[in-house]
Order: C-alpha cells, then sequence, then structure tokens
C-alpha cells in the first residue's frame, strides 16, 4: 500500500505549481518545484504540507491580498473541473491557516472555496483559537450552504477533538457553544453531513456524558421513527457504550437485564498476529420478553511488563426472543496497527453485554 505521504510527491508539486501559475504569471512555478522538491523524501505527510506552505510564503506576493486570491483560484472550478483537487489543496489550506489570521475575509472565503475540493477542517481551527467569535458568524451563514462540504465544515470544523487536528479547549470545556449548529445539521439530506455530527457528538461524549446522552435521548423522543436520526446517535453514543454509560443503551434500544451466558467456545485457543479470533456464545433469554442485546469484545492485551490493557472492540447487536436458546458466532481480528504493540504470550478475551462484563478466558497470541 503506498504510504499517504506519497500522495504529496513531486508529481503533485509540479500540479500544485502549475495550478497557481496559470493564475499568477509571475509565479517561478520551475524555480519553485526545484527548491521544494529535493526536501520532499525525508518529510513524512503533514511535514510535506507545512513545508510546501512555507515554500508558497516565499514564492507567492508578499501581499497576502494578492496571494490569498490566487491560490482560492487555483482550486476553483474551470469547465466542470477544479484546477486542484484532494490532498494537494492541503498545503493551500495550511498557508491559509498559518499566514491569513489577519485577513479574515479573505480568508473564509478561500476556506469555503477550497473545502469543497479537499477539507479545511484542519485549517479552519487558527481562526476559530484566535477569535471564535468572529469566525462563527461566518458558520451562521455556512450552515445552510446549499454545498454539502462546506455544511459538514460547520461541524467537522468545530469537532473539539478532531484527529489530526488542534484541540479547541473553549469547545471541549463546553458544548453547548456548538450544540445549535448539530442541532441545524441533525437531519441533513447529506450522510457525509449526519456522520460528521455523529462524530463531533461523540468527540464531546467523552468529556459530557451526561449532557450527550439527555439531548440525544430528547432527540431520539422527538422523532422516533426516523433511522438516519438513529443511526445518527447510535453512533454518536459509541463511545457511551463501550464505556459502560448506562443511560446511553437506552438509545440503542436495549433494556438492562441479565442474559444467562450458557457456553462460550474458542474456535482456536491459539493465534497469530493477523488472525481472527472465533468464539462461539451460547445464550438464552430467562425473561418472558424479547431483549435487545449489544455483544462487545474487551480484549485484554499483554504489555510488556506482563500487565494487561483492555481494549473493547465491537462485536453485534442482536435479539433474543422469550425463553429462545440462541448461538451467536463472534468475531475479533487481532490485526497490527501503528497505535499499538503487541506481544507474544496470554491474553484474555471477555464477552460483555449490555455493557455488563462477563468471565474472562485466555488465548495465546503469536507475533
Amino acid at each position: 500500500m503506498t504510504p499517504l505521504k506519497e500522495l504529496l510527491n513531486s508529481s503533485a508539486l509540479e500540479e500544485i505549481s502549475k495550478s497557481i501559475f496559470i493564475h499568477a504569471p509571475n509565479f517561478e512555478h520551475k524555480r519553485f518545484v526545484k527548491e521544494t522538491s529535493p526536501h520532499l523524501k525525508k518529510l513524512e505527510l503533514k511535514g510535506r504540507v507545512n513545508f510546501i506552505a512555507d515554500q508558497l510564503r516565499i514564492f507567492l506576493p508578499q501581499d497576502l491580498k494578492k496571494a490569498i486570491p490566487i491560490l482560492t483560484a487555483a482550486v476553483q472550478e474551470k469547465k466542470g473541473q477544479a484546477n486542484l483537487s484532494g490532498f494537494k489543496v492541503w498545503p493551500l489550506t495550511e498557508f491559509i491557516s498559518k499566514y491569513g489570521l489577519d485577513e479574515v475575509e479573505l480568508s473564509m472565503k478561500a476556506l469555503k472555496q477550497m473545502t469543497v475540493v479537499f477539507t479545511a477542517e484542519f485549517a479552519i481551527r487558527s481562526f476559530l483559537l484566535k477569535d471564535p467569535k468572529a469566525i462563527l458568524k461566518y458558520f451562521d451563514q455556512w450552515v445552510k450552504d446549499p454545498n454539502e462540504h462546506v455544511r459538514r465544515l460547520v461541524s467537522e470544523g468545530l469537532r473539539p477533538l478532531l484527529p489530526w487536528g488542534q484541540r479547541l479547549p473553549l469547545f471541549v470545556q463546553d458544548p453547548k457553544i456548538t450544540w445549535s449548529y448539530l442541532e441545524a445539521l441533525k437531519n441533513d439530506p447529506s450522510e457525509y453531513v449526519r456522520k460528521s455530527v455523529a462524530n463531533h457528538i461523540n468527540d464531546h461524549s467523552k468529556n459530557h456524558p451526561e449532557f450527550i446522552t439527555t439531548f440525544l435521548l430528547k432527540w431520539k423522543k422527538s422523532d422516533p421513527k426516523n433511522e438516519d436520526l438513529d443511526k445518527l446517535i447510535r453512533h454518536a453514543s459509541r463511545t457511551l457504550i463501550k464505556k459502560n454509560h448506562l443511560k446511553a443503551f437506552a438509545l440503542h434500544g436495549v433494556s438492562l437485564e441479565k442474559i444467562d451466558v450458557q457456553s462460550i467456545t474458542f474456535s482456536k485457543a491459539h493465534i497469530k498476529l493477523g488472525d481472527s479470533l472465533e468464539i462461539s456464545v451460547k445464550l438464552r433469554n430467562p425473561h418472558n420478553k424479547s431483549i435487545k442485546l449489544i455483544l462487545d469484545h474487551d480484549v485484554h492485551l499483554l504489555k510488556a511488563n506482563g500487565s494487561h490493557n483492555v481494549k473493547c472492540f465491537k462485536g453485534k447487536k442482536i435479539e433474543i426472543k422469550s425463553k429462545e436458546i440462541l448461538i451467536v458466532p463472534l468475531k475479533v481480528k487481532i490485526a497490527a496497527v501503528t497505535t499499538r504493540t503487541y506481544y507474544s504470550g496470554t491474553h484474555y478475551w471477555s464477552l460483555k453485554i449490555n455493557g455488563q462484563n462477563y468471565k474472562k478466558h485466555s488465548f495465546k497470541l503469536k507475533i
């Protein structure tokens, strides 16, 4: 698989340079490429984004009132196609983020245009950190924009804990500041936007679980037959479910009655990294009504010091009828990821039903 950083290689740099040159004949596009390209090889993705942005500051007009419109023009549609799109636009949004803070009107116009062909969710954050009140006035307009990418920027740009993005401490502390925008977008016709709303709410749930469950329950009760909203609510409350926040289970239509776990069987108790742990769970519903269940996996991963770290993996949602005995197959892939180090030895797996933990079972992992 090609590393993401290669999306900003010498070839991409040529495209960036030529697109800018079309709108700025004095832009020394050949020298820009010649002096920038050799430095990219030693840099990772974000390093390349920053370096290209800094080089643009050197080669573009020093008057930002001239430089920013050039970058805006470089991504505008021409005969139905944008000059630049995708990751090649990222250095341009980074330029605006770093150097356009004192030219708010021009910068907001540029980021609104750029977000349509890439995303300005990272760049907008430096403006929110400097003067949130001023930038929220733009969001008041953008939340009604006909373009789904612009509307998504409202939700995604305001996310308090955006991966790869700067934290927004003001919004981390007070979810009420952004909530009116989420209310406005919760029934957006675009699933792309609604998913962003769910991720934004999930960010808030990590620090304000009671606030989030209260409002999500209101949403659910106000429109119980809205399947799109229900999907948003379930996605937005996924961290609350992992953390066994009891009120959150009502958002998924499940109750907290105990269920009988009659047996748990592993297909094999010795696996290699990259394999899936396959489990068969035999359940019995002792109650006189059907019960909805959320079955998750807690995997107790061996650490270097011999202790274990618990990682919750999503399982499945099922319904079991009154007095029914049901055999449920479960699977969790133990795969290599950059954020986790695995060690050979004894690990543990335990079943979690509606947030309630059951007995641990050991398995061997070989790296």
